[in-house]
């Protein structure tokens, strides 16, 4: 009976994590778009911008469920990783460059610093604790 409570509790959590992941996201491609703008650089650097711009998203995201959680934050940041993933996923289909190299490192990217982010939100939980 308390596994069925707890269920959509967790899912609460992921979706927050993952709905303040995606503001973050949205952020860092404003500032950087901005960035672009203001130095005058060339389409060439939007990629690897926008690849570190969704990197940031997924490790806040990750951080932030591995954090409310309280547990298995690898496994936190792992989900949210492969939710920016999936989301990449069904923005590429339509362009037609989900098999090319840059989209499979960005999902690489993606899962890696969710991954990253759901360890340190554990870390961060357990320093809190100790003091």
């Amino acid at each position: 009976m308390s596994e069925k409570n707890l269920f959509p509790a967790e899912l609460r959590v992921l979706l927050l994590a993952g709905a303040v992941g995606v503001m973050v996201t949205a952020g860092w491609l404003a500032a950087m778009a901005a960035l672009m703008t203001a130095q005058g650089y060339s389409g060439a650097a939007a990629p690897p911008l926008a690849t570190a711009a969704v990197g940031a998203g997924s490790l806040c995201s990750g951080w932030i469920a591995a954090f409310c959680k309280k547990e298995r934050g690898l496994l936190c940041g792992l989900v949210q990783g492969l939710f920016y993933a999936a989301l990449l996923v069904v923005l590429s289909v339509p362009s037609g460059t989900l098999t090319e190299e840059p989209p499979l490192l960005r999902f690489a990217v993606l899962i890696l610093c969710g991954s990253i982010g759901g360890l340190l939100g554990m870390v961060t939980r357990e320093k809190k604790r100790r003091s």
